[in-house]
This record gives C-alpha cells, sequence and structure tokens, in this order.
C-alpha cells in the first residue's frame, strides 16, 4: 500500500469511528436520560419522605403503619380467594331435650309422681293423657331413684301380674332380682320395695317417657 492510499483509508476509517462514537453516543444519551429522571424523582421523594418524617413523625410513622397493614390485609385476602373452597352445608339445629315442669329427668327418662289417688287401670289413662304410661323402671338404678324419689307414698308402677309372670307396660318381662312381696296382681312402690295388691284398690301413681324437644 502507498502512503497516499494508506492517508486515504485512516481518513475513512477515522470518519467511521466518528461516526460509531455519535451513535453510542445517541444511545447512551437515551439511555441514560430516563435513569437521570428516576434518580432525580426518587431523590426528589426521599427528600420529600425525610422532610415530612422530620416534621410530622407521629403522623408519618402512622401513615407507614397503615400502608404496612393494609399490604398485609391485601395479602390475607389473595391468599383466602386462592384457597379451595369448600361446600356450605346448611346448620342442624340442635334439639334441646327435657322435661316438662314437675318431671324429673334420669338418663333420658322423665318421671312424674301424681298427687291423685286411683286404681291402677285409672292411673294408666291418667298417664296416657300426659303422653306417657305407668313408670317403668327396668334397671337397679332406676328403681332406686323411684324409691328415693317417692317420700312417705305408695305409687303405682307400670308392673302387672300376666298368669304366672310379671310383666311391664311395654310388654317385657319383669327380670329384675329385686323381689315383688305378695302375690296380687298390680304392683307399686312401697318402703325400699315392691309389693303388689288388688289393682281396684286406690293409691297415686308414678308415669314415665322418654324425654322430648322442649
Amino acid at each position: 500500500m502507498s502512503r497516499e492510499q494508506g492517508a486515504v483509508y485512516s481518513t475513512q476509517r477515522g470518519a467511521g469511528c466518528e461516526q460509531e462514537e455519535s451513535e453510542f453516543c445517541s444511545i447512551h444519551q437515551v439511555v441514560k436520560e430516563p435513569l437521570e429522571i428516576i434518580s432525580a424523582k426518587g431523590n426528589t421523594l426521599r427528600r420529600f419522605l425525610g422532610e415530612r418524617f422530620r416534621s410530622h413523625p407521629v403522623g408519618t410513622a402512622v401513615l407507614i403503619l397503615l400502608l404496612l397493614v393494609l399490604v398485609l390485609a391485601l395479602g390475607v385476602a389473595l391468599s383466602v380467594l386462592a384457597a379451595p373452597q369448600l361446600p356450605v352445608t346448611p346448620a342442624t339445629p340442635q334439639c334441646v331435650l327435657g322435661c316438662p315442669f314437675e318431671w324429673v329427668g334420669h338418663k333420658g327418662v322423665c318421671y312424674y309422681f301424681s298427687k291423685y289417688h286411683g286404681t291402677w287401670e285409672q292411673g294408666q289413662e291418667r298417664c296416657s293423657e300426659l303422653n306417657a304410661s305407668l313408670a317403668i323402671a327396668k334397671d337397679e338404678e332406676a328403681m332406686y331413684l323411684l324409691f328415693r324419689l317417692r317420700g312417705n307414698g305408695d305409687f303405682w308402677l307400670g308392673l302387672r301380674r300376666r298368669g304366672e309372670r310379671l310383666h311391664w307396660g311395654d310388654g317385657s318381662s319383669y327380670s329384675s332380682r329385686a323381689p315383688v312381696f305378695d302375690n296380687s296382681e298390680c304392683v307399686y312402690l312401697a318402703d325400699e320395695r315392691f309389693r303388689s295388691v288388688n289393682c281396684s284398690s286406690g293409691r297415686p301413681y308414678v308415669c314415665s317417657k322418654a324425654q322430648a324437644p322442649l
């Protein structure tokens, strides 16, 4: 290459470099200006917050706390909405079981001690009018309760002799080890024992029925 050609090539290359540097500077300027604007705005915001905090420290702290609470609440709400929803079933009303006034409740059974006297059949009829029957006490605990509540009265029970055997009013056989004294037809509560007597004699009665919703 001659000296003249080299000079021409150098001149062309210099002009190309200047053009490339100019394009690079333009791109750099385009990128740099928004960054400078963002930085300036950030500095302005920091200065504003700093000045506000210095002039109103309590109010600014409360504002920041409220913003944090709102952010947390929003996060919780989004997480709840994103969670799978379980099907909602209607609530089942709970029945409250109990005994009517002047009745005594024990293990799901209500007992009523009448103050009126009558025959065994009349006692059964009166208990039926109260949606009950003459008292049935198949287990020892229920028997002990009736003995304890009877006071000084002798009350008809729903226990009656059918042939050679004693049966409760629901048709079941009497199977307790507690003896029934005498061999008459109808049974009543006596002093710490069961006794039987003619069904036509008059005495008060005990009714029993299952507890029902109040």
